[in-house]
C-alpha cells in the first residue's frame, strides 16, 4: 500500500521528499531547485533566512525581483537552461541580490543538472546552491580602500614636502585630511605653552565666526588628555566623544558639525567628535586632529580612524620639519639632530624584494640621500637577519596583514636599528600577492630604555654589581643546573671588616668608594 502511495506521488512531492533530507537543513547554504521556466520547486530553510522569503511566497514563480541587474538576470535564466537541456553545470557566478526587506547582498551561486528519477517523462530540474560571501565582499572592499589611502598618503607626502609657504602647507594638509578620511569637517591643532596653548595650523569646513571663537579658547595638552580618558577609545590614538557624552566638553572649543543626520544607533550625529592624537618619535602627544559631519553617517570605527592615524603620524612628521626649519639659521647641526628623530617611513615593495615606491623619511631612515639610489636596494638587503623577511612573508601569504613587528634593520653603513613594521599585501584577480605597503618606525630609542630599565632592576645602582633580585631570580636556576649535573654550588657571603667606623670617619663618599671598589675586586 506505501509502495502504491510512493509511485503515485506528485513530482513536487517527490521533490521534497528527496531533497529534504539532503539539503533542507544545510547549514549556511541557500538551495533552490528551478523547472525549465525558471519557476522555483524546491526551497530550503536557509533560503527563507538569506531571501526573506518563505517557500510558500516564491513556489511557482521565478527570481526575477531579486537581481539588481537584468543581465544577472538573464545570465542566472541561461545557466538554467543549461543545466536542465544540456545537462551542463554552471561555473561559480557571483550575485548581486536584493531580500525581501530591500538589504543589497552578495551570494556566489553555483548551478548544476539533477535528475531525481529515472521514470520516463518526468522533467530534470536545475539545483542552484547560493553562499552568503557579503562580509568577506566588504571585507576586501576596506583593504582596497585602504591601499587606495596609502598610495594617497605616498601622494600628499611628497606633494607636501614640496611646499615651502606655511599657509599653503597646512592648507594643503587640511584639504588632504578630507580626502582620506570620511569627514568633511576637520580643525588641526599643535599644542604651546604659551596661552591659549594651542595653534590652530589648519582647517576646512569651519565658519569664519566659529573659527575666530575657537582660536580664543585656552585649550592645553591636559584638557585633551581628559577627553581622552572619559570617552569612547577607538583604535590606538584616537577617541569618540558621542553627544550623550559632550558636556565634557567645553563649549568654547568644539565647532558642532553642519549636517543632520538619522537618530538611529551606530549613526553620527552633529553633535558627536572624534579626536585623532598627533604624537612625535618619543609618542608624546604634540597636536589634535579634530573631525565632524560624517561623510557616511556612522559612528566611527576602527576602520574608519586607521587611515586618520596614519596620517596622523605624517602630519607629526611635517609639522616637526616645518618647525624645524625656522631653527635652521641658528644651528644647523642641531636641526640635522632633530630631524634625524623623525621616524616614519612608508615604502611600497614586490613579495621578490624589489622597492616600487618610497617616501623621503623612509629614505633618511636607511641612510640614503636620494629615492633613485634607495629604490635600486633589494628589501632582503635592509635586514640583520634575512630569515627575517622571509617570517614577514609568510605571514602577509596566510594573512595579508602584519602588524607591529619589530625586526632588526640595517642602514646603508651597516649600522643596525630596531623598527616597528605593519605590512599589508595586496592581491591581483588570481590571489597572488603583487605588492605589499609598508609603514616603520625607528623604535631603538624605547628598545634602547626598555633593557636600560632592565639593567637597572637587577643591578645595584652604586657599584654596578647584580642585586638581590637578580640573585633570587637565579639562585633557583643555578640550583636545578648543579643537581642536573650532579656538580658542585658555592656561595660567598663577604662582609667588610670595620666598615661602619670607616664610614663614620671619612663619611659616606668615601664609604662609597670603598663599597664599589671591593665589588670591583669581587666582580
Amino acid at each position: 500500500m506505501a509502495t502504491h502511495k510512493e509511485n503515485n506521488a506528485s513530482p513536487e512531492s517527490k521533490i521534497k521528499s528527496s531533497f529534504k533530507s539532503i539539503f533542507y537543513k544545510a547549514v549556511n547554504i541557500a538551495v533552490q531547485g528551478f523547472n525549465i521556466k525558471g519557476e522555483v520547486v524546491y526551497w530550503n530553510s536557509f533560503s527563507e533566512k538569506l531571501f526573506g522569503f518563505t517557500e510558500k511566497e516564491v513556489k511557482g514563480k521565478t527570481l526575477k525581483g531579486f537581481f539588481t541587474s537584468e543581465s544577472d538576470r538573464n545570465e542566472f535564466k541561461k545557466y538554467l537552461s543549461n543545466a536542465i537541456r544540456q545537462n551542463k553545470p554552471s561555473p561559480r557566478r557571483e550575485w548581486t541580490i536584493t531580500t525581501k526587506k530591500g538589504e543589497i547582498l552578495h551570494v556566489l551561486c553555483h548551478i548544476f543538472p539533477a535528475v531525481l528519477t529515472a521514470l520516463p517523462g518526468e522533467e530534470s530540474i536545475a539545483i542552484a546552491m547560493n553562499i552568503d560571501i557579503t562580509d568577506s565582499k566588504n571585507a576586501k572592499e576596506k583593504t582596497k580602500e585602504m591601499l587606495r589611502q596609502m598610495e594617497r598618503f605616498s601622494e600628499i607626502s611628497a606633494d607636501i614636502l614640496s611646499i615651502k609657504d606655511e599657509e599653503e602647507l597646512f592648507d594643503h594638509v587640511s584639504q588632504a585630511v578630507v580626502d582620506i578620511s570620511d569627514f568633511r569637517k576637520v580643525l588641526i591643532s599643535y599644542f604651546t605653552d604659551t596661552p591659549p596653548y594651542r595653534e590652530i595650523i589648519g582647517h576646512k569646513g569651519i565658519k569664519k565666526a566659529d573659527l575666530e571663537r575657537l582660536k580664543k579658547a585656552k585649550m592645553p595638552r591636559e584638557k585633551y588628555l581628559k577627553y581622552f580618558g572619559k570617552s569612547v577609545k577607538i583604535g590606538s590614538q584616537s577617541c569618540y566623544i558621542p553627544h550623550s557624552s559632550k558636556d565634557i566638553l567645553d563649549k568654547d572649543a568644539v565647532a558642532p558639525g553642519e549636517k543632520t543626520y538619522p537618530k538611529k544607533e551606530g549613526r553620527w550625529s552633529r553633535e558627536d567628535n572624534l579626536l585623532v592624537a598627533m604624537k612625535d618619535a618619543r609618542s608624546q602627544i604634540i597636536g589634535i586632529i579634530s573631525v565632524n559631519d560624517s561623510k557616511n553617517g556612522l559612528i566611527p570605527t576602527e576602520d574608519t580612524v586607521r587611515p586618520l592615524e596614519i596620517f596622523a603620524n605624517l602630519i607629526s612628521e611635517i609639522i616637526q620639519k616645518h618647525k624645524l626649519s625656522q631653527i635652521i639659521s641658528k644651528s644647523e647641526e642641531k636641526y640635522r639632530e632633530l630631524v634625524n628623530n623623525v621616524k616614519i617611513g612608508i615604502f611600497r615593495a614586490t613579495p621578490g624584494g624589489k622597492l616600487l615606491e618610497v617616501n623621503p623619511s623612509v629614505v633618511e631612515m636607511f641612510g640614503y640621500t636620494r629615492a633613485k639610489e634607495f629604490l635600486k636596494v633589494k628589501t632582503a638587503y635592509l635586514y640583520e637577519n634575512p630569515d627575517d623577511r622571509l617570517k614577514l612573508m609568510k605571514e602577509l601569504e596566510e594573512n595579508d596583514l602584519a602588524k607591529n613587528k619589530e625586526f632588526i634593520l640595517k642602514k646603508r653603513d651597516g649600522i643596525s636599528f630596531w623598527a616597528s613594521l605593519t605590512s599589508t599585501a595586496v592581491r591581483d584577480s588570481s590571489g597572488r600577492i603583487i605588492y605589499y605597503d609598508t609603514v616603520l618606525e625607528d623604535i631603538s630609542e624605547r628598545k634602547h630604555l626598555e633593557e636600560e630599565v632592565k639593567r637597572l632592576s637587577i643591578t645595584d645602582e652604586l657599584t654596578g654589581v647584580y642585586n638581590r633580585r637578580h640573585f633570587n631570580q637565579n639562585l633557583p636556576i643555578e640550583i636545578q643546573d648543579a643537581e642536573r649535573w650532579r656538580s658542585a654550588l658555592s656561595l660567598i657571603m663577604i662582609d667588610v671588616d670595620d666598615f661602619k667606623e670607616y664610614n663614620d670617619k671619612y663619611l659616606h663618599l668615601e664609604g662609597d668608594e670603598v663599597l664599589k671598589q671591593t665589588a670591583q675586586v669581587i666582580s
